[in-house]
């Protein structure tokens, strides 16, 4: 007999070699929450209180909560003992406006119960901030990502990982200390202009009538100066600095379009645009259609800075455009940590979950994933063809019927998210069991999160499983409720109060009917609003600032390290060993 009748037996699969945990990587996530007066009805515009005092009156009940410490970056900035950090995401021409942003960081950590963790009770702390700040107005604060005028905002998402292997780590060093260069030189040429400023910014506050407000120190002291600048030379100040960094931007926008993260660009793409269907948390636009993701309709490139032009990159590198044309001008040293091969990857394709299961899998499947690439298990990985056109695709396509080109051929992004689960198994069934670490459990919820939405494709009203666990669809339910008769107004106020953290929003309500579909209980949350998991990077970070906080010696801090007392007696302290700063 020949040997085509009996074929031989599949070879055995390959055995991972690792030699740490699989999604055991730093990670972390930015949330933007967005402030509202409750009951605006009798109020005219001119009468809401200004986005600025909004921020500070809900810091001032988070300092009540927990000790703190200001940014060394951002004098608006602050650091909490839980290791977490909040910024006031407003720009300074729009500080007098009704509205605003307050972004609050998790803490870096290692495991994914521990960031799910970290991340509720970051909603809890600004949820009770808000109700408690001392204002004249009933406050609430919303979790999403867009809000009934259209601006789109929301979460951003952090991993650290490999930037580049072999010769493109290489090219990636070379490029880096070309932009090194560059950014010394631009320091040079910007000194002038920054002693300018600083003289005539001096000048016109002698001038001025002095706040009513205690300086601490000189960070403080600063600001005071250039607050007292017209907008007009502020504008023209900011437009000249940025024609000076303009080269350094170009050369670093093809870092990173081109050099960095090349591998985890190319199969994460089609992972980011599918996880929609698991995900993403819905939005009613203008015109009555409902979208999967207010944030995805937004994309407009794959991998760029974020914010210098108005871009809205999928994967952003704002934090490298910042170390090379802002915190220069503060720590031309710590440009060192960009030689490093593992750096911090941001993620702008994302939603801020409500439920619990899509929040954990959003970050958990992301973490797994970037195991995968960069162990090189990506031959069944499907890539997308025309990806900024398939992420609208998906985003338009409430009912997941849409398939989008990808190198397999046509795929819906159920089929894409199974792919990619499947291959997760076979990882991890072929990684000892020694190092699986959280894998399993992310497995099991991503699968949960996949069945719950298959039920939906095979009857759209089969949405038992969804409600609770799937943010998306189960807004969708919510609003369908109202009938077809129902006006935009009403639809909307459903889909923003959904995202509301209070008894009265939405998504609280319908979790009192279904608590089964918690993932945490509430003294882990509390847990972690009183300090960061033991044995993360931010550990050492909130022990500092319990112990400096309130006391004689002033702390300003950074994610990487403090300065600790005031003039020549100021001391630098690092916190960590490890490489990426987030």
């Amino acid at each position: 007999m020949t040997a085509a009748l009996f074929p031989l037996s599949d070879p055995p699969p390959r055995r991972i070699k690792r030699t740490t945990p699989l999604v055991s990587r730093l990670m972390g996530l930015e949330t933007e929450y967005a402030t509202i007066v409750a009951d605006p009805q009798n109020l005219d515009q001119e009468d809401l209180p200004p986005s600025l005092l909004v921020y500070e009156q809900v810091c001032e009940a988070i300092r009540r909560d927990q000790p703190t410490a200001r940014g060394l970056f951002d004098a608006e900035q602050f650091f909490l003992a839980s290791g977490g950090a909040v910024s006031f995401e407003s720009h300074p021409s729009m500080h007098n406006s009704p509205g605003g942003l307050i972004e609050i960081a998790t803490p870096e950590v290692r495991s994914p119960e521990e960031l799910l963790a970290c991340q509720r009770s970051l909603d809890q702390l600004v949820a009770d901030a808000t109700a408690e700040s001392e204002t004249s107005f009933e406050l609430r604060v919303l979790k999403n990502s867009s809000d009934g005028l259209g601006h789109v905002y929301g979460c951003q998402e952090n991993y650290e990982s490999e930037v580049a292997k072999g010769i493109w780590l290489v090219l990636y060093r070379s490029l880096i200390t070309i932009l090194w260069g560059m950014q010394v030189l631009s320091l040079l040429v910007s000194l002038p202009l920054l002693g300018g400023m600083f003289v005539l910014g001096w000048f016109s506050s002698r001038f001025r009538k002095p706040k009513e407000h205690h300086v601490e120190d000189e960070f403080e002291t600063h600001g005071a100066i250039f607050d007292s600048i017209s907008p007009e030379m502020v504008n023209a100040f900011v437009k000249l600095l940025r024609f000076i960094h303009f080269p350094t931007v170009m050369l670093l926008r093809v870092v990173v379009k081109h050099v960095a993260f090349r591998p985890q660009r190319r199969y994460l793409t089609s992972f980011l645009a599918s996880r929609m269907a698991l995900c993403a948390t819905g939005n009613l636009d203008h015109e009555g259609r409902y979208r999967l993701s207010a944030k995805a309709m937004a994309i407009d490139s794959i991998s760029d800075m974020g914010g210098f032009r108005g871009e809205r990159p999928v994967f952003v590198f704002g934090h490298w455009l910042s170390q090379f044309c802002a915190k220069s001008f503060l720590s031309l040293a710590s440009t060192r940590a960009m030689y490093s091969r593992q750096q911090r990857l941001q993620i702008g394709l994302s939603d801020s979950n409500m439920a619990d299961l899509p929040e954990y899998v959003k970050f958990a499947s992301v973490s797994l994933v970037l195991d995968m690439i960069e162990a090189g298990e990506t031959g069944t990985l499907p890539v997308l063809k025309h990806p900024v056109e398939s992420i609208h695709r998906i985003a338009s396509d409430w009912n997941l019927i849409t398939r989008v080109p990808t190198n397999r051929g046509e795929m819906s992004a159920l089929e894409i998210q199974r792919e990619f689960l499947n291959s997760a198994k076979r990882f991890v069934e072929n990684t000892s069991i020694q190092w699986r670490g959280e894998s399993t459990i992310v497995l099991s919820r991503w699968q949960e999160l996949i069945d719950a939405i298959g039920e939906f494709r095979l009857d759209s009203n089969s949405t038992n499983a969804a409600m609770g666990k799937v943010d998306w669809l189960s807004k969708h339910v919510l609003i369908q409720a109202l009938g077809q008769k129902a006006s935009w107004t009403d639809r909307k106020k459903i889909d923003l109060r959904y995202h509301e953290l209070s008894s009265e929003g939405y998504f609280s309500r319908l979790l009192k009917g279904k608590p089964e579909v918690s993932l945490l209980n509430q003294e882990q949350i509390d847990r972690r609003r009183r300090s960061p998991p033991p044995g993360s990077p931010a550990a050492r970070r909130g022990w500092m600032i319990r112990e400096f906080a309130g006391s004689e010696e002033s702390i300003h801090t950074d994610w990487t390290y403090a300065m600790i007392g005031r003039g020549r007696n100021r001391k630098r302290v690092n916190f960590k060993t490890q490489k990426v700063s987030f």
